[in-house]
Formats: C-alpha cells, structure tokens, sequence
C-alpha cells in the first residue's frame, strides 16, 4: 500500500478526487487536508506517506513555502502540484521548489493518474506549452538544483563543499573548528533543504546545481 497526502481548500474537488483515487487506485490510502497547516501535521502523523498531490495556491501558506517545508519534513518525498494557474512562472517556481511535477486542474483524470504515477516513478511531469518553452531538460534540473542550493546558509554550503571534496565529519569538524555534533546538525539540515536522504544525493545536487562553477 502507498499513502498518498491530497491538499486542496475546495471540498469539492477535494472529496471529488478522493473518491477518483481510491477508486482507480485502490492500493492507494489517500490522506486529504485542506491547507498547509494541516498538511504538516498529517506527515507528522503519518509515516507512510511518499506522495503529494498539493494546491499551489492555499490560505494559509504560499505554494514554494509549503514545498520547502514539506521536503524538509519527509526528504525524498514525491509532490505532484494541481493547480488552476497555466502562468508557466509558477510551474518554474514550484518545479525550482522541489515538485516533481505540475499539472493543471482541468485535466482529465486518466492524465491525473498518468501524471501521479509518473511522479511516484521519479518523472518530472509538466505541461506540453511548458515543456514547449524549456526543451533543455537538463539545463531545467540543474536550475532547480541550483534553485535548492541558494536556500542553504553560508556555513550549509561550506560544509557541503567539504563533503563533496570527500571528507568526513570528524575531517570538517577539525577544518572548521568545531565540534562534530555541530557538522551533524549541519549536514541534517543539508540533507532536508535539498529533499535527499543520503550525502551522496547531497553532492550530486551541488555539482549539477553549479557550486564548483557553471555547470557543464
């Protein structure tokens, strides 16, 4: 079984896609919240839950703000944005975020499902006009990373240039002039705001992103 957390603020749609998703999907357990606040709380409650299907615009929290935190919740986590906005600035904006993919809400639901499934299969999923617009799809990901990147503190990035050079914690602790617990704490926080479980995912996130120089 695969839990899945639905986040939208129209009971409507909400309850409408539920009954959608359990029906196509039945080894899906579906989880819905209608907003940000909610949505946190439900991971927290919920360790099974892999997948996102998110609003992009909710009351309570912007839509880059809650893929941050939910990222940095559940690292790893695959978030499929539905959204009623085609404005290809805000597909750039939740892909650069952290979702995997975005798709507008008028969509039928066997593109819906393809969609989701997609995402849980580690595609990236965007509509065709955007698609259209950034033919480069490695230049687009190396965005994104770098996008990742630029939300990390200066001291996050440094250790993470350490980490990539290849040294371990208690080699940064001594390069620093700092405890190891403290690297610990660092690279915890390195490893949520990038949305990686591991520090290999961690490095290759930096060189894509460009932090030793302009990408290849």
């Amino acid at each position: 079984m695969r839990a899945i957390l639905l986040i939208d603020d129209h009971a409507m749609f909400r309850e409408g896609l539920v009954l959608a998703l359990t029906q196509a999907t039945p080894d899906f357990i579906v989880h819905a919240v209608s907003n940000g606040r909610e949505a946190v709380a439900a991971l927290d409650a919920h360790a099974d839950i892999s997948v996102v299907m998110m609003d992009y615009y909710l009351p309570d929290l912007g839509g880059r703000t809650l893929l941050r935190r939910l990222r940095q919740a559940r690292p790893g986590i695959r978030i499929l944005v539905l959204s009623a906005s085609e404005d290809p600035d805000d597909v750039h904006a939740a892909l650069s975020a952290g979702a995997q993919g975005f798709i507008h809400k008028s969509a039928s639901s066997k593109t819906l499902l393809d969609a989701l499934h997609g995402v849980v299969e580690g595609k990236q999923i965007v509509p065709d006009t955007y698609a259209a617009m950034h033919p480069n799809g490695r230049r687009l990901a190396q965005s994104n990373d770098a996008a990742l990147l630029s939300a990390l503190t200066s001291r996050q990035i440094e250790v993470l240039r350490l980490v990539c050079d290849g040294l371990r914690n208690s080699e940064i602790s001594a390069r620093l002039g700092t405890t190891e617990k403290t690297v610990k704490a660092h690279m915890t926080a390195i490893l949520a705001g990038l949305g990686v479980i591991n520090r290999t995912q961690a490095v290759l996130i930096a060189r894509r992103g460009g932090l030793f120089g302009k990408p290849n």
